[in-house]
């Protein structure tokens, strides 16, 4: 039986809290132990459980790459046996060395995999790569993002100049040029941004799900840099994006962070 609207608000609250803290727990698929030369690659799983595999495939194949540790946080609990199973009988030949997997408390959406991020940031400052499941990535994906990666920038692939308050006035940027928007899929920045409580704490819950226009605007007012990253990403199963639903939303959530931006 749900609880009710009140209940249910306080007690994600809660979750949320402990998340921050680090308080969550994840099984283990350890294939190599960590010697502090790996690459954290973070991704969220959601409604597209049948590419588990064939992204675990991509960063195994990726070249001229470092030690790669996936983590992944799943956001349907109901899948979560399935992901286990694939787990327990997937075996890298290549560049991964391990993989970890959180079951969500609920679905946090893909702001979770920075909880992800934050616990790394504790540990060591290091270079976080985010993918989506959605995205089919280059062989050269990882070593093309760590040797353009700096502390103070965020480089993307998915990377617009915006020509208004519109959200969807968009053109995709160029290499070297401006950028006005990047999404957290296809992307390296430092994991020092997430030690700042405020990514997590100050998103309006009316905007949680919306952390890709959170993440380009919470990284320029923390004086990162933005740049489109020199990779190229196809994308598979768009029908599958819940993009689709969100476009007004992101059109509002826009046009709030851009009048926050100018507010002194």
């Amino acid at each position: 039986m749900p609880l009710p609207a009140p209940l249910e608000r306080a007690a994600k609250s809660v979750i949320r809290r402990r998340l921050i803290a680090g308080r969550f727990r994840s099984t283990d698929f350890v294939h190599r132990p960590a010697d502090g030369t790996e690459v954290a690659v973070l991704m969220c799983l959601w409604n597209r459980p049948e590419r588990l595999v064939p992204m675990l495939d991509l960063l195994d194949g990726q070249t001229d790459a470092p030690p790669i540790a996936v983590h992944l946080w799943n956001n349907n609990k109901a899948d979560h046996g399935f992901y286990l199973e694939k787990l327990r009988e997937w075996r890298p030949s290549g560049a991964v060395q391990s993989v970890r997997i959180v079951k969500t408390p609920y679905n946090l959406g893909s702001i979770a995999r920075f909880y992800w991020a934050r616990m790394l940031a504790k540990v060591r400052a290091q270079p976080i790569i985010v993918i989506d499941d959605d995205e089919e990535i280059e062989p050269t994906f990882v070593s093309t993002a760590l040797a353009v990666h700096e502390p103070r920038m965020v480089h993307g692939w998915w990377a617009f100049t915006v020509a208004s308050d519109d959200y969807f006035d968009r053109q995709p940027a160029v290499v070297g040029g401006p950028v006005d928007h990047l999404g957290p899929g296809g992307s390296i920045c430092s994991s020092d941004l997430f030690l700042d409580d405020e990514f997590f704490t100050a998103l309006p819950q009316r905007y949680w799900m919306l952390d890709d226009l959170w993440f380009t605007h919470f990284a320029r007012s923390r004086g990162y840099t933005l740049a489109k990253l020199p990779v190229e990403i196809e994308f598979v199963l768009h029908e599958t994006n819940q993009h689709w639903s969100l476009g007004d939303l992101k059109r509002e959530f826009y046009r709030y962070l851009q009048v926050t931006s100018r507010t002194p």
